[in-house]
């Protein structure tokens, strides 16, 4: 008798305390809600281990490897997720920001369409396509990305803060000018917005409009623009030509990179 109760007590501990796969995808998204990356990785891989074509737990997996800025690991689960549902929309837009992040904007763009494709009216899309356009140089379809992502969401500050830049590369200080007007409408205390737009107005001769925007740059924050003079004491010194011009404008491509992680947070939580 009594080993007839061991024996059932024995198959109760294997069997009647088995996780299914729903269980452990369960687990794993209550630790990706917890903060608990590493956890949630190990539960969502035994969903995927019990159900091989568990799409939402190669997704969540994903999710959690990006937040620990394991972008190439992440993209490998989106990229599953994608191959079991073809048209899986916010799949296609994580894995573009992982691209970003790694500076593949080249693949980052392809995805970035594909959101698009499948949903028109996401901003997001278009600004960051516009992000990863810039940072490939292709300026006249960065604008037109930046452009869409206005006329979608005429508060945008960004947005105007990089179709501004776009223009000042182009050498279009004036039309540079009018969006730095308006991101300084919306957000008056860009730094960023004072300097560059300081650079463009130096353009055009307008010195004592240059001298203002340094000016007020600097009572916004006087130390980002000491670095600002650093650097350009630094190319001097380097036998720099054309200091004080576009080399030291602050645009999309240097703020981008870290903001795709910022992102993916801000598109999960």
């Amino acid at each position: 008798m009594r080993i007839a109760v061991l024996v059932f007590l024995l198959s109760f501990s294997c069997f009647g305390f088995s996780q299914t796969a729903k269980e452990y995808f369960d687990m794993g998204c209550g630790k990706l809600k917890e903060k608990d990356y590493k956890t949630a990785i190990v539960f969502l891989t035994k969903a995927t281990e019990k159900k091989q074509d568990d799409t939402a737990a190669y997704y969540q997996r994903g999710i959690a490897k990006a937040y620990l800025n394991q972008y190439e690991r992440a993209i490998e689960d989106f990229t599953k997720a994608i191959s079991l549902e073809a048209n899986y929309e916010s799949a296609y837009y994580l894995r573009a920001l992982c691209r970003q992040a790694l500076q593949n904007d080249e693949k980052a763009v392809e995805d970035f369409s594909k959101v698009i494709q499948l949903n028109p009216k996401f901003v997001p899309a278009y600004f960051f396509r516009g992000v990863s356009r810039t940072n490939l140089q292709d300026n006249k379809t960065a604008m037109d990305d930046y452009s869409k992502v206005i006329s979608l969401d005429s508060r945008n500050v960004e947005a105007y803060y990089n179709r501004a830049y776009i223009f000042a590369v182009l050498q279009n200080y004036r039309a540079a000018i009018i969006d730095y007007n308006r991101t300084l409408e919306l957000n008056p205390s860009y730094v960023n917005a004072y300097l560059n737009r300081g650079l463009c107005k130096a353009k055009v001769a307008d010195t004592v409009g240059s001298q203002l925007d340094f000016k007020r740059a600097g009572q916004l924050d006087q130390q980002q623009v000491s670095a600002y003079y650093n650097s350009i004491g630094t190319k001097l010194e380097a036998g720099q030509k054309n200091v004080g011009s576009l080399d030291n404008m602050e645009g999309s491509s240097e703020q981008a990179r870290s903001r795709a992680s910022e992102a993916i947070i801000k598109y999960t939580e």
